[in-house]
């Protein structure tokens, strides 16, 4: 019980980790890429503190309560020298952060086309924001998302709740809006945001796939003595 219990507070170093380095790894690519082609900076200073703060903590610390993932006790030790960020979680990290990051942009650059600026940068924000909650899910999915495993941290889905509930308030309460420089989206414009969310999660259940298909399963170890 000691060494499952061990592992699973690894697991979950590990989970936090990648979430808060994916966060940052598409924040400043966004920011950067706003830059170098041409478009408006996609967040304001209190939108990136709300981004930092109140966005990403509650999930983040939420993460950090999982319980033991099945099969923990199957897996074969991990190396004395194992890092927590090796070269395939780098890799997918680097990837998490070039999506989210084109995701941002590609939305603030059509919808600055299609309205005003202002819609363009809230629109882009709550993408980002969006990107996060569905980002949370994925890192700490071993294999698919879609199994019951998913629904088993009550405090990660509060979080995810209560952090959904306040971007709405954000963007379409009017002390809000003030407050944090944003403009109410019709119903079509927060779908947009949606969709475009949803979409890291379609990428990575591919990505997550393909791995795993090409990856021979370690054997399991049955007797730890």
């Amino acid at each position: 019980r000691a060494i499952e219990r061990g592992r699973a507070i690894y697991d979950n170093i590990v989970t936090f980790v990648r979430f808060q380095v994916a966060t940052n790894v598409g924040a400043i690519l966004t920011l950067v890429g706003s830059q170098l082609i041409g478009l408006p900076a996609p967040f304001s200073a209190i939108q990136l503190l709300w981004i930092n703060i109140i966005m990403d903590g509650p999930p983040a610390m939420a993460l950090g309560t999982d319980a033991p993932k099945p099969g923990v006790m199957s897996r074969i030790p991990r190396a004395r020298d194992a890092v927590i960020l090796n070269r395939h979680r780098i890799t997918v990290l680097l990837m998490h952060g070039v999506i989210m990051a084109g995701l941002t942009l590609g939305i603030l650059g059509w919808a600055e086309g299609e309205y005003d600026r202002a819609t363009a940068a809230t629109m882009a924000f709550t993408a980002f924001v969006l990107l996060q909650i569905v980002n949370a899910l994925n890192v700490r999915s071993v294999g698919s998302i879609f199994n019951r495993a998913t629904f088993t941290n009550r405090w990660l889905w509060a979080a995810l709740g209560a952090v959904s509930l306040l971007q709405i308030a954000v963007v379409e309460l009017k002390p809000m809006r003030e407050l944090f420089e944003t403009h109410d989206l019709t119903l079509a414009q927060w779908g947009i945001c949606v969709a475009a969310a949803l979409s890291l999660g379609v990428f990575d259940e591919i990505r997550r796939a393909v791995y795993h298909s090409n990856t021979p399963e370690p054997a399991p170890i049955h007797n730890l003595t």
